[in-house]
């Protein structure tokens, strides 16, 4: 006589979003939207600094660079961070329990919503509270400071949605990238007559009448029609994006995690039908058996990162900009942009490509400190190379060589001080947190350096040293980032065997 079964209950959707919500608690996503305190703070520094005489409409008019492009890429970073948590840790056996897939998603994205609500009362409510308690002239009025923190989220929920789908199918990384592009197009299409079809305007255009700016942060005229529109229409697409993506399935097998994972690498076969050694390798280059090559090895990880596309790709922005541009004036896209951006990426892929792994580099008779130097050397030399490259593409686009080497030297060295402070941020704290440092900075490093800010700021904002191509800031900026250079590269050997040691 057989036993009958017992099957245990399938989760509703109430149980599986207190469990989603216990999932992310003291983890770096629920500390993620401190990231728009942070970036609130730095923010209401530079109003004040900019002089008395204010009032609300110009505290409204500061919230652009949260609103066009802080608020929406911490969203991405929200959503790719707990995509690459769940990635490392494998869904925590969640992918292997009975819940219901739909149950799963929508909780995922319910908890994330709530936390982009939150990052967005601290990114942009924090700011209207503590200008409003300078002076009655900047106390903002109540519905218009709701409408500051509520229009952002509520369109921001189909980006949302879009990349949680994304990371889904592909990785975090490629849904983040997803993210910027989203927003960059975004940023330039907002006010296009084409709105309304165009889904990355959603969520800029219902914040520009309530913050009364243009996208680029120049005040809107009086008699704008966009000063008088209202905000709810794109808002509303905005949210109801996200339906879409919340119904797509996903499209990959359901196996292909498991398949992922739970392959080992088959051991190479002899040609005399046994299995090779491990050094075998090592046989015919002229080295012992068993001789570390650490360069080479940690090049071989690197080799096979999206790096090998990333690095072109960004040569070949610069080439194609440059086709149309006139290279004197467009020095700015590759100093505060894709500098950078390329070394904050840089960073984070290269300590990606070799993380989980460290634990047993530190077993091995190299130790870290070896393989730590030799990835730092590795990273900094591809952040040189593309400079060298990219000056290069200025120079045969016309620009004269009296301007090219201040240029060369400057993002060389600039590039080599960001790739070790990224490197080093990442493996001392976290990816997230590196992330999002690097998003603040380069933000304010394109705000100050692209505007007449940089006359009292430029030596706060490193960022935006490498677009200061005069020889008195060159005197500052070069011999710092030499020095900076050095103490993080000392850093990341320290954070590298701590990183092992926690693994």
């Amino acid at each position: 006589m057989t036993a009958a079964v017992s099957m245990s209950p399938v989760p509703g959707l109430p149980a599986t979003l207190r469990a989603e919500f216990a999932t992310w608690r003291r983890s770096a996503v629920a500390y993620l939207p401190l990231g728009g305190l942070a970036f609130s703070l730095v923010s209401i520094a530079m109003f004040v600094s900019s002089g008395p005489g204010k009032t609300w409409r110009d505290v409204l008019g500061y919230q652009n660079l949260w609103a066009m492009f802080g608020g929406p890429m911490l969203t991405a970073l929200l959503v790719t961070t707990a995509a690459r948590i769940d990635h490392g840790a494998r869904g925590g056996a969640t992918w292997y329990r009975p819940v219901h897939p739909a149950h799963r998603h929508l909780s995922r994205f319910t908890a994330l919503a709530m936390r982009s609500l939150l990052l967005n009362v601290l990114g942009a409510g924090t700011p209207l509270l503590v200008c409003g308690l300078m002076s009655s002239a900047q106390r903002v009025p109540l519905d218009r400071a709701v409408e500051v923190i509520v229009v952002p989220w509520l369109s921001q929920l189909g980006l949302l949605a879009l990349l949680l789908w994304l990371a889904r199918q592909t990785s975090w990384l490629m849904a983040l990238a997803g993210g910027f592009v989203w927003t960059v197009l975004g940023v330039v299409n907002a006010e296009s007559a084409s709105w309304t079809v165009l889904p990355f305007t959603w969520i800029d255009r219902g914040v520009l009448p309530v913050i009364g700016t243009h996208a680029n942060g120049v005040a809107l005229e009086a008699h704008s029609a966009l000063a008088a529109a209202s905000p709810w229409p794109p808002t509303l697409l905005g949210a109801l994006l996200a339906v879409p993506f919340l119904l797509l399935p996903r499209l990959s097998l359901a196996g292909t995690r498991t398949a992922k994972h739970g392959m080992t690498p088959p051991r190479t076969a002899s040609a005399h039908g046994g299995t090779a050694r491990p050094d075998a390798a090592a046989e015919g280059t002229g080295l012992r058996p068993g001789t570390p090559r650490v360069v080479a090895a940690v090049a071989a990880m690197l080799r096979g990162t999206s790096l090998t596309w990333l690095c072109p790709g960004a040569v070949g922005l610069i080439a194609v900009w440059l086709s149309w541009h006139d290279p004197d004036t467009s020095v700015q896209l590759f100093t505060l942009l894709v500098l950078p951006i390329g070394t904050l990426v840089l960073g984070l892929v290269a300590w990606s490509a070799v993380r989980h792994g460290w634990r047993a580099v530190a077993s091995r008779s190299t130790g870290t400190a070896g393989p730590a130097l030799a990835l730092t050397g590795i990273t900094v030399g591809i952040a040189v190379a593309v400079s060298l490259v990219t000056v290069l593409l200025y120079l045969v686009a016309g620009i004269p060589v009296e301007h090219a080497w201040p240029l060369v030297l400057t993002s060389a060295l600039v590039g080599a001080m960001l790739t070790t402070f990224t490197l080093w941020l990442g493996i001392r704290t976290s990816q997230a947190v590196a992330v999002v440092v690097g998003i603040i900075g380069i933000l304010f490093g394109v705000l100050v350096g692209g505007t007449g800010m940089q006359q009292t700021l430029w030596l706060v904002i490193p960022y935006s040293w490498a677009n200061y191509l005069d020889l008195p800031r060159m005197a500052v900026t070069l011999p710092v980032s030499v020095v900076a250079t050095a103490l993080f590269t000392f850093g990341i050997t320290r954070a590298a065997r701590k990183a092992a040691g926690n693994a």
